[in-house]
């Protein structure tokens, strides 16, 4: 064979031919090696005055509790972190360098810590389990960090802070990561309280919840624990006003009735019974009414709310009414009818009232960032709801505006679910016992469902807190007939909201905050750029890396002696080779 290299060729040659190819195989074996060691093996050192690539011993400390038990043993199942695209890329990219090197540094100090990189765009299936809707995009610079059946899905962005002139100018990733890790790993258990009195329908039986009282909410039950969250009873008359009350008497002190810490969502699902404010009591100090309850909830917990109400309620409901109106929303007593797009159901209805909602088009809103990849779809899937109110607007139009008295909080009502252009509504006419609806004029889209939000942001962090109200102008809006029916979007639509509205994070651990973990001694609320405020902290946990006796070693052989002994061998060959 002419091209074998061996054949016509001495000995010593063939031995030289051999080295040489062993050579180049061994030089790339050794730069996949270093690559992988300095990667993997935190085998860097932070030349970054700010120390922007270390990872500081607070946040160690506080992971500590997360892949730990408090016995000491190493959490099972353990922590996934899952970067969407290659490891040269999350590299070369400014923005998820950063992030990268901090996973991986975990991962080196935590056993069941564990690294893994998926390029979405060649492999979009590799993350399909994490999407919240069937039609979520996961894009490339998403981190993905999962416990189990839990996981948290969070843009590169959310790490760091963006001026107002949207140029990146501090890193909040250990918060941010922290906060993530804590809530997936149930350090402070989320909780979706569902609310059992003032005849609200529940989930489990309110007198003992070990057992099921309305099966045809399992569905809804299992979205809201598949988002993560721990579901429970709250009694908000014996479970919060008259425990304080108790133990306002045992203590000789005043004790405030408040909603349970754990709790990130409260379900008050079609109350039949209005909620407590006498207002003969407001000037006495010690009273808080139930309405004040949920105010303080909203305000001081940065809470969320999902509620149902029946329009065809017979009982007037003053007080929650004027919460609602606080959120934007006001519900009329008006029935919505579509004989043009209608579900057919069994039995009569001949009022065609089981219609097929509109979604909000208009790109940028809040409905629309929510289930926005449902409706941009030539064919999208229906939201359907059955037998169903409408919402207005409190201020008689949809808007966005300060809260009085504060220029720091603002309020939204958003438009969450629409009637189409053909339906109708029917009025309520009450005839002594008889309650008859008679079509109106209103025939056109007409407000379904609905979500009041509420915005504050802190001068000091610059970080913005949010609470919001949602509200479904219809009874049925979370039983299995319409969020468990697989031909309807509802269970997707559903799930991003709650998703949404819950923001498990921002619940983990109260200690933990921009100031207090990536910050020593300025109030931007994250590792800043060449900034000369920032300084080492007192007890120096502000170090850059340095290398141990085993890592010099290492590091000497495969940088000054591996390529040393190959340069010697490459210049042996050709001397070998030229002369003898």
């Amino acid at each position: 064979m002419k091209n074998n290299p061996f054949t016509g060729k001495s000995t010593r040659t063939k031995i030289f031919t051999v080295i040489t190819v062993l050579s180049i195989v061994l030089l790339l074996v050794l730069n996949l090696f270093v690559t992988n060691f300095i990667v993997f093996g935190n085998a860097y050192i932070d030349l970054t005055p700010e120390g922007l690539y270390t990872v500081r011993d607070r946040m160690f400390d506080a992971c500590e509790k997360v892949f730990y038990t408090e016995d000491g043993k190493l959490r099972d199942p353990g922590i996934k972190i899952t970067f969407c695209d290659d490891p040269d890329n999350l590299i070369s990219n400014t923005t998820t360098r950063m992030i990268y090197y901090m996973a991986v540094a975990l991962s080196k100090r935590f056993d069941n810590c564990e690294v893994e990189t998926v390029n979405v765009n060649m492999t979009p299936t590799a993350v399909a389990q994490y999407k919240t809707t069937s039609l979520t995009q996961i894009d490339s610079d998403d981190v993905i960090v999962s416990y189990g059946q839990r996981y948290s899905i969070t843009s590169a962005e959310k790490f760091w802070h963006i001026g107002s002139d949207n140029v990146v100018y501090a890193f909040d990733g250990e918060y941010k990561l922290a906060s993530i890790l804590l809530s997936l790993t149930l350090v402070n258990k989320p909780v979706a309280y569902f609310v059992t009195d003032h005849g609200t329908t529940t989930y489990f039986d309110k007198d003992d919840p070990t057992k099921v009282a309305t099966p045809e909410l399992g569905t809804f039950v299992d979205l809201l624990r598949e988002r993560g969250l721990e579901v429970k009873n709250l009694n908000i008359a014996k479970d919060v006003i008259e425990k304080a009350e108790q133990e306002s008497l045992a203590a000789g002190k005043v004790v405030e009735p408040s909603i349970p810490d754990d709790c990130v969502l409260l379900i008050i699902n079609d109350p039949k019974e209005d909620f407590d404010c006498d207002e003969s009591k407001l000037s006495q100090f010690a009273y808080v009414s139930e309405t004040e309850v949920l105010d303080r909830f909203m305000a001081s917990s940065h809470g969320s709310i999902m509620m149902t109400m029946d329009y065809k309620n017979e009982k007037d409901l003053p007080n929650l009414e004027d919460f609602l109106n606080e959120w934007g929303m006001k519900l009329t007593d008006t029935r919505v009818s579509d004989d043009k797009n209608h579900i057919k159901v069994s039995g009569d209805d001949s009022d065609h009232t089981t219609i097929i909602a509109d979604y909000d088009l208009e790109e940028g809103t809040y409905a629309n960032s929510i289930y926005g990849e449902f409706a941009a779809m030539s064919t999208s899937p229906r939201v359907v709801i059955s037998d169903t109110g409408t919402i207005v607007s409190s201020d008689g139009e949809a808007v966005n505006s300060n809260e009085a008295g504060s220029s720091d909080t603002s309020r939204i009502f958003a438009p969450f679910l629409y009637s189409s252009p053909s339906s109708v509504s029917y009025g309520k006419n009450v005839y002594g016992d008889e309650v008859v609806y008679n079509a109106t004029n209103a025939v056109g889209k007409q407000i379904l469902a609905a979500v009041g939000g509420r915005q504050t942001i802190d001068r000091e962090t610059g970080e913005n807190t949010y609470s919001y109200v949602f509200c479904a102008a219809s009874a049925s809006f979370f039983t299995d007939s319409l969020i468990g029916n697989a031909s309807y979007a509802n269970y997707d639509v559903v799930s991003a909201l709650v998703q949404n509205i819950a923001r498990l994070e921002t619940h983990a651990d109260s200690s933990l905050g921009g100031l207090s973990m990536n910050n020593d001694n300025d109030s931007f609320g994250g590792k800043m750029f060449v900034d000369a405020s920032i300084k080492d902290d007192a007890d120096a946990t502000n170090k850059k890396h340095t290398f141990g006796t085993v890592d010099l070693v290492i590091i000497t052989v495969a940088i000054v002696i591996i390529p040393v002994a190959i340069a010697v061998t490459g210049v042996v060959i050709c001397l070998k080779r030229k002369y003898l």
